[in-house]
């Protein structure tokens, strides 16, 4: 023991000193040793080892980290002087700057990385203004009115704009990071004032560049085209959903005709790079690492800005209701432009489609999604005529009707209007809500079936007699249920082609898939039809004769027996060409010409755990039921059948989908009604539905030329002298890719080498 007084002192550990070697030989030959796919983990470190070895004090990683021999004020604060002369080549290359930063954070990058770099808007935005008048670059404004009068009103108006597309684009549905940031990092867009403050700060600074006559007149001119391109530009976002009401395309229209001498007048401009910094990250509300400034070129924001007018004024054409069909049909053709349409554009265009419970502002979702039904199934029908308002009595069968159609509204409206809000979102994202959304629809597809038993015996339908089969009734609910259920099918099918979300080796199976889609659903439709036929004939018996009932129960039948006739065109149009693509990749996989997607062997990949993977989404549907693999994969390869069977397969396929498509461009993209005079089709989105059209008649010939090639390279091979072709399968977006939905590949005969 020691003794009370004496204490021991723990022995001081000597650190030993650190010897850095390079291990990068040593790595790079420990690595190569391990196999693809094979996962290298350290049981022992975890998450908060990994959090533990970001270094804090790293400026990589901490934007509050102050360099050593570096004080607060140079940290935070840059030298730049926002109070000084600029020349007018500046303030052109200046406002040409932030233009680009502001297509940048339309385009989905941060505010952080845009325009929350520029020194102007930082000074303007904080501290934050209480009037319009704090909103300055300095409280001692500066001696030139270029900068605190021009510029000024320039930023204001562009954080402004910011602030209603900030606004609009909150309150849809969008997904974060992947379309839109909206974070602000507690920076207020002078949301608390109003439009007209910031007109007429353009306006003066219009007015006083029109009376001075110390700037030269070309970027006179340069300056004016942008202050009037960014009036009309916050004029047209202003209007937001009042274009319900005004249908004015006039602030767009003058904001592209001032595109054209902005985009000419850039050459003027001088650069102020200066007047950007990324230390002003350092006082913004963020918990991310520092990051880049994002650049794009003045070319990529004006044809970004040009494209977003465009819509704009094309997305007015749509807004008179012309039926369901017609309504989705140019919902659908103005989303899959290429390039897309703006995340504003889309976030617009959802609350178009549905507000408030109705559809473009003026349409209820009840009539919506019963002329739906009409249009389909539903014809004349009392199902739909059925009011309570009109009946009261609650014995009366069609009280009962109008009680339970009613519940089936409040199960149904949201999840139809869904599918058509659906196309708003981006590409990927329409594909994955889809594979979703069509699990909830074989739900609603067994209560709608549900709700035909009671409204079968309310309506007192006779069945029908299939050559003495059973009596069969028409189930009109849970047939359009399925319906709309199969156009999803179609639409996943099809877009992972878009997407290139399949291998080349698995291009013949997923077209055997689409094809079997396209037969399951042209036998619905064709069931659909008859007991349409069968309702019409048992109207035209009827008692009811009164001449304008009657004239209207017949304008109804034809235009159910019109959409059903262009379902059916289309459909057969698609299977007939997935037929011929189906058969001429089962040719080429049969001798080995597709290319291979990986140069890796897929060690943890077969053609069973591959099908199982993209049957994923159809796994838990019971109707139609998924194929087995077996049959699958017998279907898909053609088992049994010659390569000259096959392919004289594919070349009456591709015969048969040339017509079709051709009848389904005769068809136009639009139902006219004859007894509306008024209406009239949206020309440009038209336009695009035929350019669509066209393209996927141009993939359909580019077909044909590659059957004829691979049929002349079958009759030239032997068993000894394999099948001499090179096949080369188009990117999306590359031009030899005619359209998204069809591979078509490229096959030409291999020159020998040299």
């Amino acid at each position: 023991m020691l003794p009370n007084n004496e204490v021991r002192l723990p022995r001081p550990r000597i650190a030993q000193p650190a010897i850095p070697r390079d291990i990068t030989a040593e790595f790079t030959e420990a690595a190569s040793k391990l196999s693809t796919g094979r996962l290298v983990k350290d049981e022992t470190f975890t998450l908060f080892e990994a959090v533990g070895a970001l270094e804090i004090m790293d400026s990589k990683m901490d934007s509050g980290y102050i360099a050593p021999g570096e004080n607060l004020a140079q940290a935070l604060e840059d030298d730049y002087d926002v109070r000084r002369p600029l020349t007018p080549e500046e303030v052109v290359g200046l406002m040409d700057q932030l233009l680009c930063h502001e297509v940048a954070w339309h385009k989905g990058h941060p505010l952080s990385q845009t325009l929350f770099t520029s020194i102007y808007l930082d000074r303007l935005l904080w501290p934050v203004p209480r009037t319009i008048e704090d909103a300055r670059f300095d409280r001692i404004p500066s001696e030139s009115p270029l900068v605190s009068l021009v510029l000024r009103a320039y930023c204001l108006a562009l954080v402004k704009a910011c602030d209603i597309v900030h606004v609009r684009v909150s309150t849809e549905y969008y997904y974060e990071e992947e379309d839109f940031v909206s974070q602000l990092y507690n920076r207020n867009l002078l949301s608390a004032f109003d439009i007209s403050h910031f007109h007429h700060l353009l306006d003066q600074a219009t007015a006083w560049l029109a009376e001075t006559a110390d700037i030269d007149e070309k970027l006179k001119d340069a300056i004016r085209c942008r202050l009037v391109f960014r009036h009309e530009f916050l004029s047209a976002l202003d209007q937001d959903l009042e274009i319900l009401e005004n249908r004015s395309t006039q602030n767009f229209e003058s904001c592209v005709s001032q595109l054209g001498p902005l985009t000419e007048s850039v050459s003027l401009g001088k650069p102020v790079p200066e007047a950007f910094s990324l230390k002003i990250q350092r006082k913004l509300a963020s918990t991310v690492p520092p990051r880049p400034m994002v650049q794009i070129t003045s070319d990529d924001a004006l044809a970004h800005l040009k494209r977003l007018c465009q819509d704009a004024i094309d997305m007015q054409q749509m807004l008179d209701y012309r039926g369901p069909s017609n309504f989705k049909t140019a919902v659908w053709t103005l989303l899959s432009r290429k390039p897309q349409p703006s995340i504003y554009i889309r976030c617009l265009l959802q609350a178009l489609i549905v507000s408030n419970m109705t559809i473009l502002g003026a349409v209820p979702v009840k009539q919506f999604l019963y002329d739906e039904l009409a249009e389909l199934v539903l014809p004349a029908n009392i199902l739909l005529e059925a009011n309570t308002d009109e009946v009261e009595m609650p014995s009366d069968p069609r009280f009962q009707i109008a009680q339970k159609m009613e519940g089936f509204l409040k199960r149904f409206s949201q999840p139809f209007v869904d599918t058509v809000r659906c196309a708003c979102l981006n590409r990927c994202r329409i594909r994955r809500t889809l594979c979703h959304t069509i699990v909830d629809w074989d739900n609603l597809q067994m209560e709608a079936e549900e709700l035909d038993l009671e409204l079968r015996t309310l309506s007192a339908e006779p069945p029908l007699q299939f050559q003495g089969g059973e009596p069969t009734w028409s189930f009109p609910l849970s047939s359009w249920a399925y319906h709309q259920k199969l156009v999803q099918f179609r639409l996943i099918l099809q877009m992972g082609f878009e997407l290139s979300i399949y291998s080349p080796e698995e291009l013949p199976g997923m077209y055997w898939y689409l094809s079997h889609i396209c037969s399951t659903h042209l036998g619905h439709i064709d069931r659909i039809r008859t007991f349409t036929v069968a309702a019409r004939k048992r109207d035209l018996i009827s008692t009811d004769t009164r001449a304008g009932n009657s004239s209207q129960k017949a304008a109804a039948f034809h235009r159910s027996f019109h959409t059903l006739e262009r379902l059916t065109t289309h459909i057969i149009a698609v299977d007939a060409f997935a037929i011929a693509l189906h058969a001429l990749y089962v040719v080429l996989a049969r001798h080995n010409v597709l290319p291979i997607a990986s140069s890796s062997p897929q060690a943890y990949s077969s053609d069973r755990l591959r099908y199982e993977i993209r049957m994923k989404p159809f796994i838990p549907i019971t109707l139609p039921e998924l194929v087995p693999y077996e049959e699958y994969q017998r279907e898909a390869a053609l088992e049994g059948d010659s390569d000259t069977t096959i392919l004289e397969r594919a070349s009456k396929a591709i015969t048969e989908a040339r017509k079709a498509w051709e009848a389904n461009l005769a068809n136009g993209a639009f139902i006219d009604d004859p007894s509306d005079s008024t209406s009239t089709s949206p020309l440009a989105i038209e336009g695009d539905w035929k350019r669509d059209a066209k393209d996927t008649m141009r993939a359909c010939i580019g077909t044909s030329v590659a059957i004829e090639v691979v049929k002349k390279a079958l009759a030239a091979s032997t068993e000894s002298k394999p099948l001499n072709l090179e096949v080369i399968v188009p990117d999306v977006g590359s031009k030899a890719r005619w359209h998204d939905y069809w591979v078509v590949p490229q096959v030409s005969e291999k020159t020998p080498k040299a």
